[in-house]
C-alpha cells in the first residue's frame, strides 16, 4: 500500500509539481488543526476556496506586519517624533507649577519663575561687546539658568533637563537657522509679535502647533552659532513689512 502511495505521489510530482506541493501543504495544515481523520484529503478536493482563504490570511498578516512596522518607524525611529512625544508628556506635568500667565504679549522669562529669578543674562540686547567680538548686532538676549533655577525649578528637579517654555500664546514654527541653530518661533494670534528661541538641543513642538504660554518648547542646547549651552531669546514687533527687534527684558515682569 505504501509503495502504491509513493508511486502515485511520484507521478503527481512529475505531472503537476506545483499542484502536488499545494495539495500536500493543504493536507498538512488541515491535519494540524483538524483532528478528523482524512480531513486533509477532503479539504484538498476543495483547494480553490481553501487557497483563497489561506491567501486572505497571508495578505491580512502582511498588512498587519507592515502597519506595525510603519508605526514603529514613524514614532520610535523618527529623529524627533518619539522624543517629542515622550518629552512633551514628561514635562507637561510641571508646566502649571511654573505659573505662566496666558497672554498674547510675553510677560515672563522662558525658564519660568518670577521675574529674572531663574535667569542670568550673558549677552544683552544690542550688546556692544557682542558686536566687537562677533561683528554683528545682538538682536536678542542670551540667557542661562541661575543658581536659583537649579534649586527651585520644578521642571529641572523632575526631569533633570533645562526646559525652555513659551512666553505667550500663538502658533509655532520650527526650523534650523542659517548657522545650524535649532529654532522655535512663535507668532501671536494677532500676527504683530513673535518670539524667537534658538540653540535647542531637542525641540518638543512642531510647525503649526497651537502654543500656550508655558508650553514646553524644548531642551536648552548649543546648536548653531554658540560658544556654550544657552538660550538666545528675541522679541520682534511688526512694523509694516519689517520685523523690528525689541529688548526682551522690558517684557519680563
Amino acid at each position: 500500500m505504501k509503495i502504491l502511495t509513493t508511486v502515485r505521489n511520484l507521478r503527481a510530482i512529475t505531472n503537476d509539481p506545483f499542484g502536488f506541493i499545494v495539495d500536500t501543504l493543504i493536507k498538512v495544515l488541515v491535519n494540524l488543526v483538524i483532528s478528523i481523520p482524512l480531513a486533509g484529503d477532503v479539504v484538498a478536493r476543495f483547494k480553490g476556496p481553501v487557497l483563497g482563504f489561506l491567501a486572505s490570511m497571508v495578505i491580512l498578516g502582511v498588512m498587519l506586519f507592515v502597519t506595525i512596522i510603519t508605526i514603529f518607524v514613524t514614532i520610535f525611529l523618527s529623529p524627533t517624533g518619539f522624543f517629542q512625544f515622550v518629552a512633551s508628556a514628561l514635562v507637561s506635568s510641571v508646566v502649571a507649577s511654573e505659573n505662566f500667565t496666558q497672554t498674547a504679549i510675553p510677560a515672563q522669562n522662558p525658564f519660568g519663575g518670577s521675574g529674572m529669578s531663574y535667569t542670568t543674562v550673558t549677552a544683552g540686547f544690542m550688546d556692544s561687546g557682542y558686536f566687537l567680538r562677533f561683528g554683528k548686532n545682538h538682536t536678542g538676549i542670551d540667557m542661562v539658568p541661575s543658581a536659583n533655577y537649579f534649586t527651585n525649578s520644578h521642571a529641572y528637579q523632575q526631569n533633570n533637563k533645562i526646559i525652555i517654555y513659551a512666553t505667550h500664546t500663538g502658533k509655532a514654527r520650527t526650523y534650523i537657522d542659517e548657522e545650524g541653530g535649532e529654532t522655535v518661533e512663535i507668532l501671536n494670534d494677532e500676527g504683530d509679535l513673535k518670539t524667537i528661541y534658538i540653540h535647542f538641543k531637542e525641540v518638543y513642538v512642531k510647525t503649526g502647533g497651537s502654543i500656550q504660554a508655558g508650553t514646553p518648547l524644548g531642551e536648552m542646547g548649543d546648536t548653531g552659532f554658540a560658544t556654550g549651552k544657552h538660550l538666545h531669546y528675541e522679541i520682534r514687533m511688526k512694523d509694516g513689512s519689517n520685523w523690528l527687534p525689541v529688548n526682551p527684558l522690558t517684557y519680563i515682569k
